[in-house]
């Protein structure tokens, strides 16, 4: 039961930015879509300048809110650090299906 809920947390934390991460990753897929892998370095650096971008907003506007994840035993670089490998890892994975599929 423990480990649900710091999935639960983990993904209160990473509501923060999955609509701006969705929308990079599916721009990305449309263009990997529509270019082939020649546009998969491009893409690639955008997804990281926007995970970046991403990480300094999120720091800057909710950076009371990191005291509740806290108490719950998670810290700000275990917040951040699952959930950036996460949506990398999302990101790769969209980026093989969508070369897979073309």
């Amino acid at each position: 039961m423990k480990l649900f809920r710091k999935i639960r947390l983990l993904f209160t934390f990473y509501r923060y930015f999955i609509w701006v991460s969705v929308f990079i990753d599916a721009a990305c897929m449309y263009f990997l879509w529509k270019n082939g892998m020649e546009a998969y370095k491009l893409l690639f650096w955008l997804k990281l300048l926007s995970m970046g971008i991403s990480f300094y907003l999120v720091n800057e506007y909710k950076k009371h809110e990191y005291f509740y994840f806290y108490n719950f035993g998670l810290s700000k670089k275990m917040l951040w650090t699952i959930t950036l490998t996460f949506d990398l890892l999302l990101f790769f994975g969209l980026m093989i299906l969508t070369y897979q599929f073309r």
